[in-house]
């Protein structure tokens, strides 16, 4: 039973993580960079940030 919920708890600190490196690419698209803000940017970013997760979960370094 331990497993399973440790197993859990990194599944969502994943998602968490892509969560706020979601956040920070979004802030950067809409700031500085100047796109207009909109819902699908925002899951763009979130999809980003996942995905860059993955990227170094599973790197061959």
């Amino acid at each position: 039973m331990s497993n399973l919920v440790f197993e859990i708890l990194l599944r969502l600190a994943k998602a968490g993580a892509a969560l706020v490196l979601g956040i920070v690419i979004y802030l950067l698209a809409t700031g500085p960079f100047g796109a207009p803000a909109s819902p699908e940017l925002a899951l763009l970013a979130w999809l980003s940030g996942a995905a860059f997760i993955l990227l170094v979960e599973t790197s061959p370094i």
